[in-house]
């Protein structure tokens, strides 16, 4: 009586199955490293467009203070303005109606603030081409 051997399929399949394993553990490590990334990217960006924001938003509000005192540089028919620069296209646009009335009422109140208003001093025209090669 002569024994076959018998082959099964079985012979590397554990070698096979850490190799998969190894590739998809790296692979899950690739993302991870790209994801965490690109939030810190964008928590930075983030963190410096409110650091600015509230920049000028201390600068507007010195401002306020200062017509509230009695600044009149920059007076309108009543109306006190200014610009002040958060980034390179955005600025907060403030306006300020000065009231120089007497009357007992609006001795605590000299100003009302007219507008408050970030706006966007950028070109509307939008690049909608995607940086793909061709």
């Amino acid at each position: 009586m002569e024994k076959t051997r018998k082959r099964g399929a079985n012979v590397g399949s554990a070698s096979i199955l850490l190799i998969f394993t190894v590739l998809s553990l790296i692979s899950f490590a690739t993302l991870t490293l790209v994801n965490s990334k690109a939030d810190y990217n964008l928590s930075t960006n983030l963190a410096n467009r409110q650091s600015a924001y509230y920049k000028a938003c201390h600068s507007g509000q010195a401002f306020v203070a200062a017509v509230n005192s009695g600044y009149k540089d920059e007076e309108h028919q009543n109306i006190a303005q200014k610009s002040i620069p958060i980034t390179d296209n955005q600025t907060l646009d403030i306006s300020i109606a000065v009231n120089n009335s007497n009357n007992s009422e609006n001795l605590i109140k000299k100003y009302t603030i007219t507008q408050w208003q970030i706006v966007n001093n950028a070109d509307e025209e939008y690049d909608y081409s995607l940086p793909v090669f061709k």
